[in-house]
């Protein structure tokens, strides 16, 4: 996927309505979360959490209002295969009693995150496809 981290800000911003004193999580590899990070900071967001796996999401999600998901590959017999899994239940933990919206973006090549977490409250989920469709149709704008 090409460098989409400017865009996949600006849709944070513009559906949280700003980012200024929010705090986001990235999930990934460091190589990955560092052009988030250094594009959420300059969005004055007040805390950015960042951790490799998503084995701690549950502890952090109540703090956040944005979650980014670059997950590791590996390679396996049938191709390259996104690790680990972002399940729905662990999203579901993390979100026991929320009453801010959560904003959650899959950038995996396929789908990482669970879609069933989409239809959690105060959940907005964007999938790969969602990405695709969004980024396709604002470069048909611009042509």
């Amino acid at each position: 996927m090409p460098d989409i981290a400017p865009e996949v800000v600006s849709i944070a911003e513009a559906s949280l309505g700003g980012l200024q004193g929010r705090s986001a999580l990235l999930i990934g590899p460091d190589e990955q979360r560092s052009q988030y990070v250094k594009l959420l900071r300059q969005a004055r967001m007040k805390y950015v959490y960042q951790e490799e796996t998503p084995e701690r999401v549950s502890d952090i999600l109540p703090h956040v209002q944005l979650l980014i998901y670059t997950p590791a590959f590996a390679r396996s017999e049938s191709g390259r295969t996104a690790l680990p899994y972002l399940s729905a239940a662990r999203i579901a933990k993390g979100c026991e009693g929320r009453r801010t919206p959560l904003l959650i973006f899959d950038l995996a090549p396929s789908t990482s995150v669970e879609e069933l977490a989409g239809l959690l409250p105060a959940v907005c989920l964007y999938t790969p496809a969602d990405l695709q469709h969004i980024l396709y149709k604002a470069e048909m704008k611009a042509s």
